[in-house]
């Protein structure tokens, strides 16, 4: 049968924040089905004892795919916890670094004269502050090994008005900014890319409709040409292919997974 080698990733290190859940599991999954062995990073829900729990039980979803994988937790906002995470890493896999997806985040509803200074921090930090860090420490690593892929996570709010999410969206839109900045600062060592992901089916989304989520995801559903929304393994099979050999030629770039919702606005 054939094959496409180009897409194995097979002896691949990669890290992946925010990974206990959600997209961020979702992408760590695909990637240790293309064959790396994978590094899941964050914090999810602010009690360091739950966040464990949380991590140790993604791990042993994403060990199922037959890699090695380290959990780590750790809150990507504090630039020790970012170097500890980095050293972890490179003792446990030998040294080595190939894939940083940046895909720690989050946000709250509210409108702009409704943030108080306390939210636009919190804001900022969870998004772009992580991506900062994680970027800057990888980069260390890959400049002196002499390569590797560098993923943000963006979001298709950065392309529109955000009325309900205006500090995260300008986060996202900051960030693929800063992804184009660093394709170009890193050029030829490493390719820098960013997905940006419309609404995807996860934990969290169906959370806030606990009481009839498979009918709100319906409904959402029909603002898309695709008649669905994204699910975690459509994000993170886009990751595979813009961290393999078959996306060499590609750096600076954001890719938007929404199932055409864009184009029908």
């Amino acid at each position: 049968m054939p094959t496409l080698p180009e897409f194995n990733l097979d002896g691949k290190v990669a890290i992946v924040t925010g990974a206990a859940q959600g997209i961020g599991k979702g992408i760590a999954k695909s990637l240790a089905r293309a064959g790396a062995d994978i590094v899941i990073a964050g914090i999810s829900l602010g009690d360091r004892e739950n966040d464990d729990k949380a991590m140790q039980s993604a791990a042993a979803e994403i060990a199922e795919m037959g890699t090695k994988v380290l959990p780590i937790t750790a809150d990507l906002r504090n630039l020790d916890e970012v170097e500890n995470l980095m050293s972890q890493t490179l003792d446990q896999f030998g040294g080595k670094l190939d894939i940083m997806v940046n895909n720690a985040g989050g946000s709250f509803n509210g409108h702009f004269m409704e943030i108080s200074d306390r939210g636009y921090e919190a804001v900022t930090r969870n998004n772009f502050r992580t991506t900062f860090l994680g970027c800057q420490s990888a980069a260390k690593i890959m400049l002196e090994e002499g390569g590797g892929t560098i993923i943000n996570l963006a979001s298709t709010t950065a392309f529109n008005p955000a009325t309900t999410q205006p500090v995260y969206g300008a986060n996202k839109a900051a960030i693929m900014h800063l992804t184009q900045t660093l394709a170009v600062e890193f050029a030829p060592t490493i390719r820098v890319n960013a997905v940006a992901p419309g609404l995807t089916d996860t934990e969290g989304l169906r959370a806030q409709y606990p009481d009839n989520p498979d009918e709100v995801i319906s409904t959402l559903s029909e603002d898309f040409a695709a008649k669905r929304l994204a699910t975690t393994n459509d994000i993170g099979l886009a990751v595979v292919f813009l961290c393999s050999d078959a996306a060499s030629h590609i750096s600076g770039v954001t890719m938007k997974i929404d199932g055409g919702g864009m184009a029908m606005r």
